[in-house]
């Protein structure tokens, strides 16, 4: 029920806590009960209600490794850093209100990591030719990226709300393998590259992926802006005094499940599920893991509308370390930031 969205985590855990109280009284009353019996030469239990004693109730995870396409996998740690309940927002980190200046101007190294990620997400080589796609709210990315190259075009797709970088040019691809050399991290863009003979066409020792994630670099970044989103979810609540609750959902699609196995794995948060389609998906809705997230994109910055989406969500995560989701006031002014054109983040320059 929770993987669909419903608001059942505050009700699960507050059954699961009344279940705990009651057992602990029948625990009480039984020892005091086999005091009694026993000072009276009788240990036998009769009473069926001490059986409940014997029991416990656990919160599982499966394994992560080999699910079956639809079976979504949950741990007991992002179990506890969901939950919305009235105080646990009083423990988060804070961050300050002052957004980092955007930084645009990256060097070599930076810039690799970037790429590097973006084209794991949403990029591919073929022969001699190398494809980005860009949704219609990143076009700026795109224009940047053939500006820093010094070669390729970009090109509108038809009947799409998005467009593409192609890079054809020697010199141009060059310049990419230098900047994304060993920074992969799957192998599907490596095996490209050795597919197509690039070491041997442009004369490069093409360094095989890291099959690593480090949260130092532009790597996740560049992923993110590539297949990640940031989403401010307001479900209808009654556990909740104004009548909603609200989540803050960092999710990625991918047909390649390694990187996100490799995210779950150094955030120790969220959970991977695999569509019917075959598609794969990390998502968190936890606060926890959106301060990690915001101090991380603090630092390694992304782009045109992606960034625009973090900027509402980083400052929805600010108002409720305020506690500020809690009240009427609160929630109109978080749906005023999670709709379109929001006037918190419409006027960012990008």
């Amino acid at each position: 029920m929770y993987s669909v969205g419903l608001d059942v985590d505050i009700l699960v855990f507050t059954e699961l806590h009344r279940i705990y109280n009651f057992i602990s009284e029948v625990n009480y009353f039984y020892s005091e009960w086999e005091k009694i019996l026993l000072c009276a030469g009788n240990s036998c239990i009769s009473n069926p209600l001490v059986f409940i004693t014997l029991g416990k109730i656990y919160l599982s995870s499966a394994n992560l490794p080999g699910q079956s396409a639809g079976n979504f996998s949950f741990s007991t740690k992002t179990t506890a850093s969901t939950k919305n309940t009235y105080n646990s927002y009083i423990s988060l980190p804070k961050i300050s209100e002052h957004v980092p200046k955007h930084n645009s101007n990256l060097n070599d190294q930076e810039f690799g990591y970037f790429l590097a990620g973006l084209i794991e997400g949403d990029g591919w080589f073929g022969l001699n030719e190398l494809h980005i796609i860009f949704s219609d709210r990143d076009i700026s990315l795109a224009y940047l990226i053939k500006k820093r190259i010094g070669y390729g075009n970009v090109y509108k797709i038809k009947d799409k709300k998005a467009v593409r970088y192609i890079c054809k040019n020697k010199i141009g691809l060059s310049i990419i393998l230098s900047l994304i050399n060993g920074k992969f991290v799957s192998k599907f863009k490596y095996e490209q590259l050795i597919k197509h003979n690039y070491n041997k066409n442009f004369n490069f020792d093409i360094i095989p992926p890291s099959n690593s994630i480090s949260l130092d670099n532009y790597w996740l970044s560049g992923f993110t802006q590539a297949d990640g989103c940031f989403h401010i979810s307001l479900a209808k609540s009654k556990t909740h005094k104004t009548g909603f609750s609200v989540r803050l959902d960092y999710s990625i699609k991918q047909n390649d499940d390694l990187p996100l196995k490799l995210l779950y794995s150094k955030v120790k948060m969220g959970n991977i599920s695999q569509y019917s389609s075959g598609i794969w998906c990390y998502k968190s809705s936890g606060f926890k893991t959106s301060a990690l997230l915001i101090d991380y994109f603090d630092r390694f910055h992304l782009f045109g509308g992606k960034y625009v989406d973090y900027l509402k969500f980083r400052k929805v995560y600010i108002m409720i370390t305020e506690g500020k989701h809690l009240e009427n006031k609160g929630i109109l002014k978080i749906k005023s930031i999670a709709t379109k054109g929001s006037s918190e983040t419409s006027t960012q320059e990008v």
